[in-house]
Order: structure tokens, then sequence, then C-alpha cells
């Protein structure tokens, strides 16, 4: 059962912020980490890239050193049927310089055994920099849920491969606090937090519920009380809550209403028992 952990701004919750701003709103907003996007997924390829840039590099370095915010999960690696080596090894590098605890996967290849040796490579090259993998799953990616993540990480077989739990993925993929319960707890990296509507919007809409219509932990009808009392003690919780109606307010006043909402929901939650 989760209690406490540390808590960690994710990308899309200051979306359109660059490295540095986000890094500045999660020290204002009071977190212990940030998620940053250092390479874009593949619906955004053109949008700049921390991987490449080692003014950039340096900059980060300098940020997090000087804010005391450290960095947790490096945005995003795609994997595709073409994925080579060399690329997973850009982004492990840049990765592991900046000292992230976990590279953010996402599998976009159908064919399981093609998918699962990338992930097993992408796995050794992070080991070696003592990284872990976090396997995201979405509805509308080629691992679509919980059950498929669990055996795309078994057929990948390395120990420091973990599942990331989203709390809207897992809601839209028709999985369950009870499905995460039964996991061991070390096959759990790091979990996603935000609200939304109960009622799922139809398969096509799911994407851009994701990336533009989350709400703050507490404002909807997901059972977040249930996903908290499932998860480990002590995992880090990364705040999520892109919102296109929350994109006229700074960055960092984004990042304080995504605090301040985790921190009252477990505040209640705590209350409750």
């Amino acid at each position: 059962m989760w209690r406490q952990g540390p808590l960690s701004l994710a990308y899309l919750t200051v979306n359109g912020a660059d490295p540095l701003q986000h890094i500045a709103a999660a020290a204002e907003a009071g977190y212990e980490f940030a998620g940053l996007r250092i390479l874009p997924p593949r619906h955004l390829a053109d949008a700049p890239a921390v991987v490449g840039n080692a003014s950039l590099v340096r900059s980060i370095k300098r940020a997090c050193s000087e804010s005391g915010v450290a960095l947790l999960d490096a945005e995003v690696v795609s994997i595709v049927p073409t994925t080579s080596r060399a690329e997973l090894q850009a982004v492990v590098e840049v990765a592991a310089e900046l000292g992230f605890s976990f590279i953010q996967t996402v599998v976009e290849d159908t064919d399981q055994r093609r998918a699962a040796d990338r992930l097993a490579e992408l796995a050794d090259l992070a080991g070696a920099a003592q990284m872990k993998i976090a396997l995201e799953f979405m509805r509308f990616r080629a691992v679509t849920d919980l059950q498929l993540a669990m055996q795309l990480i078994a057929r990948a077989d390395r120990p420091n491969i973990q599942v990331l739990v989203d709390a809207l993925h897992l809601a839209r993929s028709g999985g369950s606090a009870e499905q995460v319960a039964k996991l061991a707890p070390e096959r759990i990296g790091v979990a996603q937090l935000c609200d939304a509507p109960a009622e799922s919007p139809p398969i096509e809409l799911l994407a851009q519920e994701a990336r533009t219509a989350r709400l703050y932990p507490g404002d909807g009808g997901l059972p977040l009380s249930e996903l908290l009392d499932a998860l480990p003690d002590g995992l880090p919780l990364s705040v999520e809550v892109p919102n296109a109606a929350y994109e006229s307010l700074s960055h960092a006043e984004r990042a304080r209403r995504a605090i301040h909402a985790t921190r009252e929901l477990c505040r209640r939650r705590v209350g409750e028992r």
C-alpha cells in the first residue's frame, strides 16, 4: 500500500515548457523530481530534442544542481520496427549523463519477438549505466494493456525492466487496481497520477484525452485511492495532468495546482482510513 513517496513533475503537465522552464517549475512548486522529454514522441518527431544538444545538457545539469530537483524518467524511447542500437545508445548516453533513474519507453511494433529483442537491448544499455526501463502501456499503442506489458517484460527477461502504471491508461485499457496489486512490487517502477471522468471516450479519442484532457487528481471519477492501495509504498508518483484548458496558466502555476491536488488526495485518503 502506497503511503508516501517522492512526487515528480511529468512533462505533459507543463506541456510546452523547455527543460529549464520545466525544472524551474518543479522547484518552485516543491517537487523532488522531474521527468523531462529528452526525445520527442514519434507524433511530434520535429520537436526540439535534448539528445544531440550538448550545450542544453550542460545547462540542465547546472539547473538541477542549483535547484535541487533530481531527474526521474527520461521521455521517450519509441520502439518501432526500424529502431537501431545506435538510436538507443544515443538516448541512454544522454540520460545517463543527466542522472535519470528511468528511461520511459513505449512500443509501437506489433511483432512481439522483435519488440522484446529491442527492449532487452535497451535494458542492457541502460543497465550498464545503472538505469532502469519504465515500460508504459496505452490502449492506442501496440502494448495496449497491463497484461501485454507484463508479457513483453517477461519475454525481454531483463531485471531492470519495470512497468509504468498510468492511472488513465490503466482505466481506459480495462485494467484495475486489483490487477496491479497482484504484481510483484519489484516489477513496478513508476506510477503516473491524474484523474478523468469515469466513463471512457470512444477509442479514437483516447490519445486526445491522454494528451489534452486529463484532470487534477481528485477532480474526476477514476479509482485513485484503490490504485494507491495497490501500489508499493515509496514508489515514485509522476503527476501527469495535461489539459488544454490549463494552458493559459504559467508553467509554475500548472505545476503548483497539480501537486496541491495530489497532496490533497493523499491527505483525504489517510483521513478516510
